[in-house]
């Protein structure tokens, strides 16, 4: 089941890019004193990524600006302010990558991030209602048919690794993917209501229920084996194969329903 948050965190990756339209992204040009900042959707679930700053000679001054970048995309801002230690914490680990640049595996601003989307962002969105989670759905499945009008290249790039160019996107993605954003950021706000109200949590499948759920709803067992070979499949069937599974909760009674829309929807 894996695989079926990569399918859908392939939109939020494209999100992070749209909320850069219209911004400077600099080029590295000083390596050792590069921050590199990066967040995934999601969500989401879920795959977002951080533009990359060039140091001055005020590193302080370099750290505000990217805490500010990080501000704006997807959920970061929500984080940061409800989760009381977040911004000092990434602080700390944008002037310790600064001091110590990464050489090997992800630079310490992003695992901070990863480990922020576990502990709040991912249980918010299991715990959200089912119609705000749904939501989260419909938005991922409008810019995934959008998307099928691209062209190939574009189209495999946006589905297996996030638009690496800005500019290949058009008005109605960059709408569409706000509209994601706006929904994601709602259904967060649903969930960690729900957990600081303390009341029962929301129902939502484990995986091997959730792969019956979606078996129910008409994902055969091609579709499992494509989730398992996604870096094979062209941009079409990835797209083709990620508008299936955001729509599978349409195709399932409410009592259904609801808990696959959770779960879909936090898919890490």
């Amino acid at each position: 089941m894996e695989n079926i948050a990569v399918v859908l965190a392939m939109t939020l990756a494209v999100a992070a890019v749209a909320h850069f339209l219209g911004r400077s992204l600099p080029t590295p040009q000083q390596t050792r004193r590069t921050v590199i900042a990066a967040i995934s959707a999601a969500v989401a679930a879920s795959a977002a990524v951080w533009s990359v700053g060039i140091l001055t000679d005020d590193d302080a001054a370099v750290v505000d600006n990217a805490i500010a970048e990080a501000r704006t995309l997807p959920l970061v801002g929500l984080v940061l302010d409800d989760v009381p230690d977040a911004e000092a914490r990434l602080r700390a680990s944008m002037r310790e990558e600064m001091r110590r640049p990464t050489t090997a595996g992800a630079p310490r601003p992003l695992l901070l991030m990863a480990e922020l989307r576990t502990a709040h962002i991912v249980p918010a969105l299991r715990a959200t209602d089912a119609s705000s989670a749904q939501a989260v759905l419909a938005a991922r499945s409008a810019l995934m048919h959008h998307l099928q009008g691209v062209d190939l290249a574009a189209r495999r790039e946006l589905a297996l690794i996030g638009l690496q160019s800005a500019d290949r996107l058009d008005a109605t993605a960059q709408k569409l993917m706000r509209d994601m954003l706006v929904a994601t950021e709602t259904a967060y706000r649903a969930g960690r209501a729900a957990l600081k109200a303390g009341g029962a949590t929301s129902p939502i499948p484990g995986d091997t229920e959730a792969g019956a759920l979606l078996a129910e709803a008409g994902l055969t067992a091609s579709d499992f084996e494509r989730l398992q070979n996604l870096a094979r499949l062209s941009g079409a069937e990835a797209c083709d194969l990620g508008i299936r599974l955001n729509e599978a909760p349409t195709k399932l009674p409410p009592d259904k329903a609801g808990p696959l829309a959770r779960y879909l929807a936090a898919a890490r």
